[in-house]
């Protein structure tokens, strides 16, 4: 796998309120780098990457009537960036990881993205990104 992952490519958080978190992080140096909706089938999600020092963050908000599990911290997944996405997922299924989510591609204003995720020993979730040249 070590020759498929380039590096850590963000870290995802779920906040309750992303214009609170925003507030938070923006005088501690963070950036807005991108900032969007999208539609999803439990409705509008806000989503905020932000990145201080290399280190991208994704700050994004459920609809309201989405559960927030507190004790987690809001901690969603972290991301890896790779090189070759299907070669991962080759990787990952003989490796015996069944994959929890994708691969999906989404179009963002940042860039267009195909993931998928895999979850760890506690639930945990790890997300493998490839963006399109």
């Amino acid at each position: 796998m070590r020759e498929l992952v380039k590096h850590l490519a963000h870290i995802g958080y779920q906040v309750s309120n992303l214009e609170r978190s925003l507030a938070f992080y923006l005088p501690l140096g963070f950036e807005v780098k991108s900032r969007y909706s999208k539609t999803a089938s439990m409705g509008e999600i806000e989503v905020a990457f932000i990145e201080l020092g290399g280190v991208l963050l994704e700050l994004y908000q459920l609809p309201q009537s989405e559960g927030f599990d507190v004790p987690r911290c809001g901690i969603d997944h972290i991301a890896l960036e790779v090189s070759d996405l299907q070669a991962v997922a080759a990787r990952l299924e003989t490796l015996g990881y069944r994959l929890d989510e994708g691969p999906v591609t989404e179009s963002s204003p940042m860039n267009k993205v195909s993931f998928l995720l895999i979850r760890g020993p506690d639930g945990e979730r790890l997300e493998f990104d490839q963006t399109a040249a």
